[in-house]
């Protein structure tokens, strides 16, 4: 993992355009292909970049038993929202880790409503990486925040293999809640096999034993004391959180922060 420690967010600005640059000229090159590159927000520097599944629970989970518990709750969830998924039958092949979970378009509508999952979630808006960085005003264990950019592919074939944990971006042309579009969503998994049984697997262990050609993860590192202009300016760009959740709770939180944070405190 290369990191930056940007003094200021414009500094942060500076290194997106660089990145963005090198990119682009990567993938003007006909033959060689470059996957987009993605951005995700955390809150506290310090914190490592983990699933929702991986904090809940201590140990790998079984990708079989996740499917099992997904098929569960689909019953319980299409009842509430008349929306119903189609979840086909877990059916382990020598193929799997190079594609998605089978269910993903219900897992990734399951992820943006809190149920834990082994999706780790991107957007390709770094200004929507931003927003989630410094949304929160609440004390942070950390004085910096970090903005992490990932491109699966840089330009050369990526190598799999099965007994080793294996990134794979699930890509976004899919039919799901509709946050998934609103936030320029993608997600990535991580999984290995153990004892012949696939398992999802921290994202951590496969950045680990990174290829510089491969899964290229940057770390942004930027002053929390940078969060009331960060704030200012993506809100002036319509980035705040009734954009990006476009629910009740949303437009609340983006008008206390226009009528009561930005006015008065």
């Amino acid at each position: 993992m290369e990191e930056f420690d940007c003094g200021s967010w414009e500094e942060f600005e500076r290194q997106i355009l660089v990145i963005s640059k090198q990119h682009e000229d990567i993938r003007g090159k006909r033959s060689i292909y470059s996957s987009p590159a993605l951005f995700r927000g955390q809150e506290c520097a310090n914190w490592l970049l983990t699933t929702t599944l991986e904090r809940m629970s201590i140990t790998n989970f079984e990708v079989k038993k996740y499917h099992k518990i997904i098929r569960t709750v689909q019953p319980q969830v299409t009842s509430l929202t008349m929306k119903d998924w189609d979840i086909p039958n877990y059916s382990p092949t020598e193929g799997q880790l190079t594609q998605p979970p089978p269910g993903y378009e219900f897992m990734v509508y399951l992820r943006h409503h809190g149920f834990p999952s082994p999706l780790l979630d991107w957007t390709r808006s770094p200004y929507v990486a931003a927003f989630f960085a410094f949304r929160s005003k609440q004390p942070s264990p950390s004085e910096n925040v970090a903005i992490y950019s990932y491109i699966e592919y840089c330009g050369v074939g990526k190598l799999i293999s099965s007994n080793k944990a294996s990134l794979l971006g699930l890509g976004s042309t899919i039919k799901t809640h509709k946050r998934h579009f609103i936030q320029q969503c993608e997600y990535t998994i991580c999984r290995k096999l153990v004892d012949d049984r696939y398992v999802y697997c921290p994202h951590e262990e496969a950045f680990q034993q990174n290829n510089e050609k491969q899964d290229r993860l940057i770390k942004f590192i930027i002053p929390r004391s940078e969060r009331e202009k960060v704030l200012e300016k993506l809100n002036f760009m319509n980035v705040n959180a009734y954009s990006l959740f476009g629910n009740e709770e949303g437009l609340m939180e983006t008008l206390a922060y226009q009528e009561i944070e930005k006015r008065y405190l």
